[in-house]
């Protein structure tokens, strides 16, 4: 329930936004209402979890929109890409508390004729904790790559988990994924110290950690140059280049992502069945979670190699669970989805290859089976948003059981 209110919130907030009017001429109480939300965004940048408050007050607490409950502040994280801040009221006195971006919120205040800001004042250079936030936002981003929706938590505890944003539940974590195109990251906070999760993309989030100082990309280590990373390549998979896909050249436009279409009919075509099939399809919710929710996550970029293989085998379980009448076509469903390719990202200038579980699976209906590669990605590299880019011949660039040949770029 908790999770339905964060999306229900986020979703108003972000219209609210949306629906700002615009004036061209100031009326008499216009000026004031800039500062007023100045003055309240520097009193925002204070405040913490822990900061005493009155009941039924709002406020911004490190870039969350926060409301006083029994004398302690709740938050509800902003959607991707925003951030709590006070804005100025346009048609009457007063001040609004908002998610917001920062620059639109800046020029919303500046149109009132106040200076200085969102605070009252310009930061003409990094604040003190500027750089430790993004450091801190790089650590979260390296340990949230570990993570799965089976690994341990705290009640209450954020995360980023599998590209969705993650809150832990009865010591486990339930996901909410991102909106098409956006990932959860760890972000650094601009006007306090601290982090923020939010789903944002790849390279938004690159150029907010950049711009604190913190080097070493999305996780903090470098990341090798493009030709480093073509040179390791084994000389036959350029030889043996995968439909429409092409070597980089200076004048050539570089392809964000290779993302499918047909997803939503995916997770229609399994979900049709498992309405039908007379089982029990209340406990887990299967026509649901199967469908929507982990069967399209599974074959995002940024999925676990093996979260696809694994949502393949629940679909099996539940089409050998008591009371099925459409076992077969269950199961040529379960099948056919874990042959389906997965969305590929740009990942500096390359398109690799997505990695390949390396466990077997549980059911022998999916013994050899093994997810396709899209037409455009490069066969001798393989690589995630959240996995570094490594060369065929190591683990994970062929399926399990098989063995790379260099040699040849085949799986033997």
């Amino acid at each position: 329930m908790r999770l339905s209110t964060f999306a229900i919130l986020s979703s108003s907030l972000a219209v609210l936004v949306a629906a700002g009017p615009i004036v061209d001429k100031r009326a008499s109480f216009t000026l004031q209402n800039g500062k007023d939300a100045q003055k309240l965004n520097a009193k925002f940048a204070s405040l913490s979890a822990n900061s005493p408050c009155t009941s039924g007050e709002v406020a911004c607490v490190r870039g969350a929109f926060a409301q006083c409950v029994n004398g302690k502040f709740v938050s509800t994280p902003c959607a991707g890409g925003l951030t709590c801040v006070a804005l100025p009221l346009v048609n009457s006195p007063g001040t609004s508390v908002t998610c917001d971006t920062e620059q639109d919120a800046a020029d919303r205040i500046a149109r009132t004729g106040a200076s200085g800001g969102l605070r009252g004042r310009e930061l003409e250079s990094r604040a003190s904790f500027t750089l430790q936030n993004g450091r801190d936002a790089q650590a979260l981003n390296r340990k949230f790559q570990s993570l799965n929706a089976n690994s341990p938590c705290q009640e209450g505890e954020n995360a980023c988990v599998n590209g969705g944003f993650a809150q832990c539940v009865g010591g486990k974590f339930v996901t909410t994924p991102c909106n098409t195109g956006l990932t959860c990251f760890a972000l650094p906070l601009v006007l306090s110290p601290g982090t923020s999760l939010v789903c944002d993309t790849q390279a938004d989030a690159q150029a907010r950690i950049a711009a604190t100082g913190a080097s070493g990309g999305l996780f903090g280590r470098s990341e090798p140059e493009l030709e480093v990373r073509a040179a390791k390549a084994p000389a036959a998979c350029k030889a043996k280049k995968r439909e429409d896909f092409t070597e980089r050249s200076e004048d050539a436009p570089l392809v964000r992502r290779i993302a499918q279409t047909d997803l939503g009919a995916v997770a229609q075509s399994w979900q049709d069945l498992c309405l039908k099939s007379g089982g029990d399809i209340h406990t887990g919710d299967p026509c649901v979670q199967l469908a929507g929710i982990n069967g399209i996550n599974s074959l995002l970029a940024n999925a676990d190699p093996c979260a696809q293989q694994d949502n393949a085998d629940a679909m099996i379980n539940f089409a050998k669970s008591k009371g099925i009448k459409n076992r077969a076509a269950l199961i040529d469903n379960a099948i056919k989805y874990a042959k389906h390719p997965r969305n590929a990202l740009n990942i500096n200038g390359v398109v690799p290859s997505t990695p390949f579980c390396q466990r077997a699976p549980k059911n022998p209906e999916l013994k050899g089976v093994v997810h396709a590669q899209l037409n455009g990605v490069d066969p001798g590299l393989f690589g995630a948003p959240n996995i570094p880019i490594f060369p065929f011949g190591q683990p994970g660039s062929c399926p399990f059981g098989k063995k790379p040949d260099v040699k040849t770029c085949t799986c033997k």
